[in-house]
C-alpha cells in the first residue's frame, strides 16, 4: 500500500510552518503574487537544486479548495527576492475559508514530496494531515470545513527555470482541524512516537524532569493576527477557561512599517514577511536600525500582553505550567521575559525553544497519535495501512 506520509500545518498571517514526519520543518512566507510572465528572455536557467525548492516556489494550482483554478502562483520568499506585488492576508480574514492558506499549505506539501523525489517529473504523495484555527474563530462548524476543503486531490505543477515541469499529485487522505495553542499541547506533552516527553523545570532550588500529561497548563501562542490563551489539561482541551485575543504583532509591525517607510523612502519595507527578513537577521544591513526603530512599539505591545497573562496566571492559582510561543513570543519575548521577571511571575514560565514551529509540531505529533487514527476510522470508516504511529 502506498506510504501515508503524517504532517502538520500551521498557516498563520505571517507564514506557513509545515513539518512532515521524519523531514526537516519549512517556514513559507504567507504570501503570493499571480505570475504575469517574465519581462525579458530567459536563457540557459537550470533546475532549482532540492535544498533551495522552498524558496522559489514558482505553481500552478488545480485544486477543489480554489474559485479561480490553473492559476499560476509565485509564493513565499520569492515574491520578496524579486520584488513582486505581493497578496498577504487581510487584518480580519478567516482562515477557514480564505484560499492564501490552502493556496501555501498545498505548494508547501508538493514541495516536501518534491525533496524526496526529486528527479521525478510526475509524483504522487498521500498525507494525513492535521491544520488549525484560531481560539476566537473556530467552531465545529469551521473546523469541519477547514478540515474537509483540504481532503481529496489536489494537483500541482511545479515549474523549474530550465522549463522542466515536475506535476504533483497531492491525495490527503484525512485531515483534522485542532485549535492553535491546543495543537502545541500535543507536542509539549507527546513526542512524535506517542511517548511522554519530559521537560526539565525548576521547582524551589531544584531542577527536576517532569511529564505534563495531567498537568494544567497555559499556553499564550503569540501570532502575527491573533494571540490565543488556551487553558489545557495535558492534552485535553478546555474551551472554558481559553479564549483568542483580536491581535497579534501584525499591528504593531504595520504601524512600524508605516512609520519607517515614511522615514525611509528609499528603502521601504512593503511586507510583513519583508519586515520578518529584516527583523530577524542579525546580518542584515537594515537590521540594527530596525531593532532601534521598532523598540518603542514592541515594548508598549509587550505591556499589553504581559498584563493578560499575569491576569491568566493569577485566574488559575497554583502556579501552572505557562508555555510562550509563536512568531510573536519569538519577537517580544526579551521584553516580555523583563516585565514578568519585574512583577515576579516567571514561576514555571518556559519560553519553548523553536518558537515558530510549536503549534506545526504539535499537529505532527497529534497527527501521529492513535487519537487522530480513531478520529480517522470513525470519519472514513478505514484504518490506515501504513502502520505509521
Amino acid at each position: 500500500m502506498n506510504t501515508i506520509l503524517k504532517a502538520g500545518a500551521d498557516a498563520g498571517n505571517n507564514a506557513l510552518k509545515l513539518w512532515v514526519k521524519d523531514s526537516e520543518p519549512m517556514l513559507i512566507p504567507t504570501v503570493y503574487s499571480l505570475y504575469l510572465g517574465e519581462t525579458t528572455e530567459l536563457m540557459d536557467l537550470e533546475d532549482i537544486p532540492v535544498e533551495q525548492l522552498e524558496d522559489n516556489i514558482d505553481v500552478t494550482i488545480n485544486s477543489k479548495t480554489l474559485v479561480f483554478n490553473n492559476n499560476r502562483y509565485i509564493i513565499g520568499e520569492k515574491v520578496l527576492n524579486d520584488n513582486l506585488q505581493a497578496t498577504e492576508l487581510e487584518k480580519k480574514s478567516d482562515k477557514s475559508t480564505d484560499e492564501l492558506p490552502a493556496i501555501v499549505t498545498l505548494s508547501g506539501l508538493a514541495i516536501a514530496a518534491m525533496k524526496r523525489e526529486y528527479d521525478k517529473d510526475h509524483i504522487e504523495v498521500t498525507y494525513d494531515l492535521s491544520v488549525a484555527l484560531p481560539v476566537s474563530t473556530i467552531t465545529q462548524a469551521s473546523a469541519q470545513a477547514n478540515a474537509d476543503r483540504f481532503m481529496g486531490a489536489h494537483e500541482i505543477t511545479f515549474h523549474h527555470p530550465s522549463g522542466r515541469d515536475v506535476k504533483i499529485i497531492i491525495n490527503i487522505e484525512f485531515c483534522k482541524c485542532l485549535a492553535e495553542g491546543a495543537a502545541a499541547a500535543w507536542g509539549v506533552v507527546f513526542d512524535e512516537k506517542g511517548k511522554l516527553a519530559e521537560r526539565k523545570v525548576e521547582i524551589g532550588e531544584q531542577i527536576v524532569k517532569v511529564n505534563f500529561n495531567n498537568k494544567t497548563l497555559l499556553h499564550f501562542d503569540i501570532g502575527a493576527g491573533t494571540t490565543e490563551i488556551v487553558v489545557t489539561e495535558g492534552v485535553k482541551f478546555n474551551p472554558k477557561l481559553s479564549e483568542g485575543l483580536n491581535y497579534g504583532v501584525k499591528q504593531t509591525i504595520l504601524d512600524i512599517m508605516k512609520r519607517w517607510n515614511r522615514e525611509n523612502p528609499r528603502k521601504p519595507i512593503d511586507s510583513i514577511a519583508e519586515f520578518n527578513d529584516i527583523y530577524f537577521d542579525s546580518e542584515h544591513p537594515r537590521h540594527n536600525a530596525l531593532i532601534q526603530a521598532s523598540g518603542t512599539a514592541m515594548l508598549q505591545l509587550a505591556n499589553q500582553i504581559s498584563a493578560k497573562i499575569i491576569d491568566k496566571i493569577d485566574d488559575l492559582k497554583d502556579d501552572p505550567f505557562v508555555f510562550i510561543y509563536g512568531g510573536g513570543g519569538a519577537v517580544l519575548k526579551s521584553y516580555l521575559t523583563t516585565i514578568l521577571k519585574q512583577k515576579d511571575r516567571m514561576t514555571n514560565v518556559t519560553f519553548l525553544s523553536n518558537p515558530m514551529f510549536v503549534n506545526a509540531r504539535g499537529l505532527l505529533v497529534y497527527t501521529c497519535s492513535p487519537r487522530y487514527e480513531q478520529q480517522k476510522e470513525k470519519a472514513l470508516g478505514v484504518i490506515d495501512g501504513s502502520n505509521t504511529k
